[in-house]
């Protein structure tokens, strides 16, 4: 599994119409893949975008009462 960062390792994301997504949620991908937000963004040239600071996650260690998103990577 070595295309998955390490869990708690810093990534940057960004996201299309997911404007109440907000620092302290979890994104769920497809993969299985979990991130943790930590600060949102938006883009000054697409107001639908958002840019994401987040960690890579164990997706086992999400707590239960979390915001949850779930997303499906497309390619570019």
């Amino acid at each position: 599994m070595a295309s998955r960062g390490q869990p708690y390792t810093p990534c940057k994301l960004y996201i299309d119409g997911a404007g109440d997504l907000s620092a302290g949620d979890y994104i769920l991908t497809s993969g299985g893949s979990a991130y943790l937000v930590q600060a949102t963004r938006p883009s000054p040239s697409k107001p639908e975008r958002l840019y994401l600071d987040c960690l890579r996650w164990p997706p086992d260690q999400i707590p239960e009462d979390a915001r949850c998103y779930q997303l499906n990577w497309y390619r570019r």
